[in-house]
């Protein structure tokens, strides 16, 4: 039986007290209560019996309708006959409607198909809220006729623009939906894809209702009946998040969409914990989505022909000053692949606000989430389980999405962020990805993303210890030195992109963790650069020949002592695999800097031999193409997904600066920036014109920088190398490659103040 009684059952005046019903109905009307009685896990034990629905909700155990005695002093005789003719109307619109769903049954729709008429029509004005209440408090009455037969006249009553009225209707709104779907649980998923939709900006007031209700408050409205629906049917959370899932605005969508969209379904966490794993997987996948659109975008202007992204950063050049014959039309076509360009950019820098916003969004509820947890207790030093079990969903959604997609430039900085928190997380992470490189029944391309995540990760993580740095160290190490017990060293075993990839990544990870992380490896703490920069024998390396037999012993210093790891370099680098050659080369460059200015290692023999070795570059990576998710393409050779290390993987770096403004802060403090070794140079004292030249040439190396960061890629073409490498080592964007210059353009719009 519904919550609401027959208005018939109003109390009889008496004629010695002369009791009268009040007219003011809404007296009798509690708030809606928030279901504070519902599980973590989103469960609740529900009553049985005929008083289920006063049960479920003990404020409204007396009928919402049912008029309230009171001393006939307070109403007026006026006030009764008003009321008396409501009391009437309600009745009457309770028997039509009850008269209508009976014939429609009976195959006789007329009178019904007539109700729906009069409660849809628009012309010349729609019914009138106080109309509107009455019918709603008729269906009342009679809600155990309105089964599924009667789909169409529901869909008519969740059509009504209810969260633009005022509480007393919007009350009696609640107590219509939560009596449909107690009756009849199949209305629970239109009446979830109603509320749904009016948490999206898609939803706007019609033009013809002038609402006082702000549009924070109409969504207040809308997550006070969600979490009224789900206290009742508290499985409805399974039909709930398809919903979601499905009302996500498309990433084409406007940054205000996406941001109100993804601030509402956090929200519904509150009182849905049970969907936090799904909601949090459904907003990080659509915001890989948008971060690689800008990738993808900012490649194709990388590409093009155009300076696009030199003029927007520094303002529009003057007018084409060729003078060929043919200049008017190059001009004219310059203009239209300028224009086109134009548009790509203000499209990259409105998703990369809408990338922002929505990362924003996410950083801020992880760090409000765990801060709730703060006070529970822990065992062991462990964080407290909630807070584990969101970072194994924040792990889940890494592996099965973002490691598989390479162009991902900003989303895996929630999982670096999280782990922030405890180094049990990193622990589990680098083992993660450790099994995935040594696991060979995955394919080549997800163990390679591995081992540049791993390099990536422990170069810029500041919170790791150093056990954690001398464990990946001893792991990639102890891999490239397995594969090279496993391959033939003899003359025959020539560099094969194909067949050793992963020993290629991880070497490069090796080499990108030293030159990040030297200082740590030392053993007894950090120390400077020598000057006995002529002495290689004491850094205990020459190279001769890459034959893998070379007996001059670990690369140790007598008097400086190196984390053991790092003694199968000299093996490594020597060997005929020649990874020196294979590797990125700017990563290369900078070790063979960096370990010739500590003394540690002298390799640059080699790579004045490799430069007159020609080794084919293999680009192809599958038939996924650039994300690499079908793992299923193979090479001639049987090698899944061509076993090549693709030139987009040679130069992925994935934690790469963060140059996203306002969710920054949420990574500065835990990043670790890069740090060049000479900013660490000797004490001695250098006269004031020696200190002048310095700082010259400091400027020149800035101004060349600047440059760098607009030509991207580009620059490692150049023929002047020495200006490449004092360019390299003075600045980030050597240890800061990442396949084309997005990052740059993204730190040039987002910035407080224009570049000039």
């Amino acid at each position: 039986m519904p919550v609401s009684h027959s208005i018939s059952h109003s109390t009889a005046a008496t004629s010695s007290s002369k009791v009268t019903f009040a007219h003011n109905l809404t007296s009798t009307i509690p708030p809606i209560p928030a279901s504070n009685n519902t599980t973590m896990s989103g469960h609740k034990k529900r009553p049985s019996g005929s008083n289920h629905l006063a049960a479920i909700n003990s404020p409204m155990k007396r009928s919402i309708s049912t008029p309230v005695a009171t001393s006939a002093a307070m109403v007026s005789t006026e006030q009764q006959a008003d009321f008396e003719r409501q009391r009437q109307g309600l009745m009457m619109k309770t028997a039509y409607i009850t008269n209508a769903v009976r014939e429609k049954k009976q195959g006789k729709p007329s009178q019904y198909e007539e109700l729906i008429a009069q409660l849809t029509i628009t012309k010349p004005a729609p019914l009138p809220p106080a109309q509107f209440l009455q019918w709603i408090q008729a269906m009342l009455q009679c809600i155990s006729l309105l089964d599924k037969s009667c789909a169409d006249l529901i869909d008519v009553m969740l059509n009504i623009n209810w969260i633009i009225q005022d509480d007393i209707f919007v009350q009696y709104y609640f107590s219509f939906l939560g009596n449909v779907v107690s009756a009849h649980a199949f209305y629970v998923v239109p009446i979830q894809s109603m509320l749904t939709q009016k948490l999206t900006t898609r939803y706007k007031t019609p033009s013809s209702e002038v609402s006082a209700v702000s549009r924070e408050r109409q969504h207040e409205r809308v997550h006070d009946a969600l979490k009224f629906i789900l206290g009742l049917i508290p499985s409805g959370t399974t039909s709930l998040f398809p919903i979601l899932a499905t009302e996500f605005p498309h990433k084409r969508e406007s940054i205000h969409a996406h941001i109100t969209y993804v601030k509402n379904i956090l929200r519904i966490l509150d009182y849905a914990p049970v969907l936090r794993g799904q909601v949090l997987s459904l907003i990080i996948d659509r915001i890989i989505q948008v971060d690689v659109e800008i990738q993808v975008e900012l490649e194709e202007l990388e590409d093009s022909d155009t300076e696009v992204v030199f003029d927007y950063e520094v303002g529009p050049d003057g007018e084409d000053s060729d003078e060929d014959s043919d200049s008017d039309s190059d001009s004219d076509s310059d203009s239209g692949d300028s224009d086109m360009a134009d548009v790509t950019v203000l499209n990259v820098k409105d998703m990369t606000n809408k990338l922002d916003g929505m990362l924003f969004l996410v950083f801020s509820y992880l760090e409000g989430f765990v801060n709730s947890c703060r006070n529970m207790t822990t065992t062991d030093g462990q964080p407290p389980v909630p807070i584990q079990e969101l970072y194994l969903v924040l792990l889940s959604v890494f592996m099965r999405s973002i490691l598989h997609t390479f162009k991902s430039r900003h989303t895996q900085f929630l999982l670096f962020y999280f782990m922030s928190l405890s180094s049990q997380f990193s622990d589990y992470f680098l083992g993660a990805l450790g099994q995935q490189i040594l696991d060979k029944s995955k394919p080549q391309v997800v163990r390679i993303a591995a081992a540049a995540y791993m390099s990536s990760y422990v170069a810029r993580a500041k919170y790791l210890d150093v056990r954690q740095i001398g464990m990946v160290i001893d792991m990639l190490g102890g891999f490239a030195l397995d594969i090279l017990d496993e391959v033939n060293t003899g003359s025959n075993v020539l560099p094969d992109s194909e067949r050793h990839a992963v020993f290629y990544a991880a070497v490069q990870a090796l080499l990108y963790i030293f030159c990040f992380r030297w200082r740590v490896l030392v053993i007894g703490g950090e120390v400077g650069p020598q000057s006995n920069k002529d002495d290689f024998d004491s850094a205990g390396m020459i190279v001769g020949s890459m034959d893998g037999h070379s007996e001059q012993g670990a690369a140790v210093q007598p008097n400086r002592q190196w984390h053991a790891g790092l003694a199968c370099l000299q093996r490594i680098v020597t060997s005929r695999l020649n990874p020196l050659k294979m590797c990125s080369d700017n990563v290369v460059k900078q070790f063979a800097r960096l370990s010739n200015t500590l003394n540690f290692m002298y390799i640059y023999p080699i790579l004045e031999q490799n430069k007159k070795i020609y080794i084919p570059r293999q680009t192809n990576i599958g038939a996924s193409g650039a994300g690499g998710r079908d793992g299923s393409g193979a090479d001639n050779n049987g090698l899944p997904n061509g076993g090549a290390l693709p030139q987009e993987l040679e130069t992925f770096f994935p934690f790469d600066p963060y140059r996203l403004r306002q969710s920054a802060p949420f990574v500065r403090t835990i990043y670790q920036e890069w740090e060049d070794d000479e900013e660490e140079d000797d004490e001695e004292e250098e006269d004031e014109e020696d200190e002048e030249e310095d700082e010259g040439e400091d400027d020149h190396v800035d101004q060349e920088d600047e440059e760098l960061m607009f030509l991207g890629r580009h620059s490692s073409e150049q023929d002047d190398e020495d200006e490449e490498d004092l360019s390299m080592n003075k600045s980030i964007l050597a240890m800061s490659i990442s396949p084309s210059p997005a990052h740059f353009l993204v730190q040039g719009m987002t910035s407080s103040k224009p570049r000039s």
